[in-house]
């Protein structure tokens, strides 16, 4: 008799057990707070535009420049919260004719006006500011700037701050809730090389030792998808057209891996076309889809996708993992948005499982099942998902945001046994927050309504418990009758857990709801049997 355990596609896998200790997080400071909570200095106003003028030195690795931050006071205020590491230099903040005084402390900014300014007044500050940004220690994951030179020597530059911050690299805001409706960046780069930024390519000025590329979204953005990418950079477009959107998709790739890159980049067509018939219109028709090649290995920089993947395929797959998962955070992280780290489940979770449904639709459920398998021995569980707020937390070797994300959104399709209401939930959930932010409560409150049903305890055991639910089963052979019994129960789960459970016996499936209390399934003359086929995130464990 084989027993074949979830996300497993042979055995019973003892990865998905819960380890004894949990995983601890820091000891968290002052400085903590200060960069990741909504301080009243920042909640009093609310942020417009940024238009960066900055000029970069790769040889020095340092920039210079100026950035005009507007905003609108949403309260009477004299005091703002900017943020700039602290290794960058203040050279001015000025305001109309007047130089701003300023308070720094750890990486925010404290900049004093010599008068209240009026609720609902629109201002603008311009902050004249230097040095060398942050060198990133670990791309994408340990963000900062990342200072390379291509095989043929020319500079290759990008940067990649999502919690480590866009303040590494110039004055912001530095708070997810708060998003610049538009962003100019008006960058100076050494003359030979090309500079991408996000949206729209509005200027491009060759000087006598320099070019000046000025870039323009006028799309709400976050601070940490505002990026650039310079180098020797070979462009070639593909067109789009779907039953919802028209737009180029733009490539910038090194002259060597041109006619590579315009073979390999086609999988992006069909991808963004799944995409589009799962979740909803792709969100930047008007400043279109651009991928970059850079020297890192990927991320999901709204309109300005960086890829670093080396041209590769996923493993007996005809789609490039990097590929299809930044550009799902088109739509899960980038369009939708959180305004905590502590719930970057949404954009990672989401994106992961965007992977698996991509598959499902061009290849087979079967390689989505593989995937989710796959994923589901990467989990962890030393802490929920849900995360602490506040404090700007998130430790990239946590892969339970990613893969346990993912399992928990498939997990809950199989609770619901209804397809139709699933993907209509995540195509709600998009497009009712889409430019805009969402929360966990929210997507429960989604699902709850769509099933006319309370999935509360669904939740709490995925996402605010570390727990994995463990099904405890038995197999046994009732001499009374002749027939042969499947005898299970929770035994690691909480009182109010009712997930049903698959149970095929290679003529039928069959569903079971266990409880804490042992119950029997009597399986007649059936000798094999697959628990969990559908690939739930539950434990296995044969007594």
């Amino acid at each position: 008799m084989l027993f074949t355990s979830s996300c497993a596609l042979t055995g019973l896998n003892p990865k998905h057990r819960t380890p004894i200790f949990a995983g601890k997080y820091p000891d968290f400071s002052e400085a903590d707070t200060l960069f990741g909570a909504l301080t009243a200095e920042r909640e009093s106003y609310d942020i417009h535009y940024y238009n960066l003028n900055i000029a970069i030195d790769p040889e020095n690795q340092s920039i210079r420049g100026y950035s005009d931050i507007a905003f609108i006071a949403v309260e009477e205020l004299s005091e703002i919260q900017v943020d700039l590491y602290e290794n960058m230099a203040i050279d001015a903040i000025l305001w109309n004719k007047d130089t701003l005084e300023y308070v720094r402390e750890y990486k925010a900014v404290f900049i004093q006006f010599p008068e209240n300014l009026t609720k609902n007044e629109n201002h603008s500050i311009r902050f004249h500011y230097s040095g060398k940004p942050v060198e990133a220690p670990r791309p994408p994951w340990e963000g900062g700037f990342v200072w390379e030179k291509d095989e043929n020597d020319n500079h290759w530059i990008g940067v990649a701050c999502e919690v480590t911050g866009a303040s590494l690299w110039r004055p912001v805001k530095e708070h997810l809730s708060d998003e610049a409706d538009s962003v100019r960046l008006e960058i100076t780069i050494p003359k030979d090389l090309v500079c991408v930024s996000n949206g729209n390519l509005l200027n491009h000025t060759v000087n006598e030792k320099t070019e000046t590329y000025v870039w323009k979204t006028r799309y709400p953005i976050n601070t940490y998808n505002t990026t650039l990418y310079i180098g020797d950079y070979k462009k070639f477009s593909i067109p789009y057209h779907s039953a919802f959107t028209s737009f180029d998709m733009d490539f910038y790739v090194l002259p060597y891996n041109f006619e590579k890159a315009n073979t390999h980049f086609q999988q992006t067509v069909d991808i963004v076309y799944v995409f589009e018939q799962l979740f909803g219109p792709y969100p930047w028709p008007r400043e279109g889809f651009k991928l970059i090649e850079s020297p890192y290995a990927g991320m999901e920089h709204q309109t300005a996708i960086a890829y670093g993947n080396k041209y590769e395929n996923m493993a007996g797959l005809n789609v490039d993992h990097i590929i299809l998962h930044e550009t799902a955070h088109e739509w899960w992280g980038n369009s939708l948005s959180v305004i905590d780290f502590a719930e970057v489940w949404i954009h990672e979770g989401f994106a992961t499982y965007s992977e698996a449904l991509y598959l499902e639709k061009t290849e087979s459920e079967l390689a989505s099942l593989q995937l989710l398998s796959f994923y589901s021995m990467l989990i962890r569980n030393k802490r929920p998902i849900v995360g602490p707020f506040d404090v700007n937390y998130w430790k990239y070797k946590d892969t339970d945001l990613y893969m346990k994300g993912a399992l928990t959104l498939h997990t809950l399709r199989n609770a619901i046994q209804n397809d139709s209401i699933f993907f209509d939930i995540l195509k709600s959930f998009y497009n009712n927050h889409k430019y805009g932010f969402a929360s966990t409560v929210d997507f429960i409150d989604l699902v709850n309504q769509k099933t006319n049903d309370d999935y509360q305890w669904f939740f709490d055991q995925y996402l605010y418990s570390r727990v994995c639910p463990e099904l405890e089963i038995r197999y046994n052979h009732n001499s009374n009758t002749n027939t042969n019994e499947l005898r299970y129960k929770w035994t690691k789960a909480n009182d109010d857990f009712k997930l049903p459970i698959q149970v095929f016996t290679g003529e039928e499936y069959i569903t079971i709801v266990p409880t804490r209390q042992e119950q029997t399934l009597n399986l007649g003359s059936t000798s094999r049997i697959n628990i969990n086929p559908k690939k739930s995130y539950i434990a296995v464990r044969e007594k």
